[in-house]
């Protein structure tokens, strides 16, 4: 009876077929972002692609009078690191120069701990504490006179960092006001665990520059537009990184990348910037090149169809001419 059941048993899951199977799957609940989103509808990432296609096709960032060029690079530049990086290179790096005073009460040491480079004019801020720190809770959290972890000391009390009365001056209790100069890097706040050095590294360097920060906003702003196209297509969740988002950094990079000129008179930078446009003004500018060119096409076409015209009529006349001499 058991070698009965067993085989019944078998032969009932066996009798199970791939219909079965997929009606279970699809008896299976959707999740709620499943049943919100619309079905697979592919005009939409067309349409996106389209668009940053169109954008990089009649949109020129490079074209402007040679009196308005700034310099992007530096004497010597290649012109493949021109057109490549040194978008996210030039100006990048700069130290914003503040000097900060700080009043202690006589016996209260300054509580400055910096990290002196062998070579440098400039002392990484490590620790606060001590005056420093009762100088910085009496101001507001994004005052520019308080002094951060990641600042570059260059100056305190008029003695510069490599200067051998600095320890002294540090450890000294008896001025009632200490005068600090400082060199303050333009990262934010979040990030400025990134310094370990005074001078800005190559991180900091391409995360403070210009074009490094209009590519981002560049990129957010068509990342927006993709992720609305994502929505609409219905596609899974792989394609936004890589399609909408990135065909959006492609055009923002296009958008920002320096310009290479070689044929410039002497004083002229070859290596210069971009036009610095908004996406509103890009857009804009793009569909006034396409207005502009679809008008000298239908002009190129019109003329090219008159003289169609006018070559046909022409051999007509000539045949009509040759008839009447033959019946002459």
């Amino acid at each position: 009876m058991a070698g009965d059941g067993e085989k019944t048993g078998k032969k009932s899951s066996a009798g199970r077929g791939k219909g079965d199977n997929e009606v279970e799957e699809h008896e299976k609940p959707e999740t709620l972002f499943a049943r919100m989103r619309p079905r697979r509808r592919v005009i939409f990432f067309i349409g996106f692609v389209g668009f940053c296609l169109w954008i990089m096709a009649f949109y020129d960032p490079c074209k402007m009078d040679s009196k308005s060029r700034k310099d992007c690079g530096y004497s010597g530049i290649s012109p493949s690191y021109c057109i490549t990086g040194s978008c996210f290179t030039s100006r990048g790096g700069k130290l914003e120069k503040k000097t900060v005073k700080v009043e202690r009460k006589k016996g209260t040491k300054l509580g400055l701990e910096v990290a002196a480079e062998a070579k440098g004019d400039l002392a990484l801020v490590q620790a606060i504490s001590g005056a420093l720190q009762q100088h910085n809770d009496l101001l507001p959290a994004d005052s520019t006179q308080r002094i951060r972890v990641g600042d570059a000391v260059a100056k305190v009390d008029g003695v510069g960092v490599g200067g051998k009365n600095l320890a002294d001056v540090l450890t000294r209790t008896s001025e009632k006001l200490v005068e600090i100069e400082v060199r303050r890097s333009n990262l934010p706040n979040s990030l400025l665990w990134l310094r370990s050095s005074a001078k800005p590294g190559p991180i900091e360097t391409i995360l403070t520059a210009p074009g490094f920060k209009r590519w981002s906003r560049l990129t957010t702003q068509l990342g927006t537009v993709g992720l609305s196209c994502w929505l609409l297509s219905g596609y899974g969740a792989a394609s936004l990184p890589v399609w909408y988002f990135g065909f959006s950094a492609g055009v923002a990079y296009k958008l920002v990348r320096c310009c290479h000129d070689e044929s410039v008179p002497g004083g002229v930078p070859h290596c210069y910037r971009p036009v610095d446009e908004e996406l509103s003004k890009v857009v804009e500018q793009a569909w006034a090149a396409t207005y502009a060119f679809a008008l000298k096409t239908w002009d190129q076409w019109r003329s090219f169809g008159q003289e169609v015209l006018s070559a046909s009529s022409g051999q007509k006349k000539e045949k009509k001419k040759k008839k009447k001499d033959k019946s002459s």
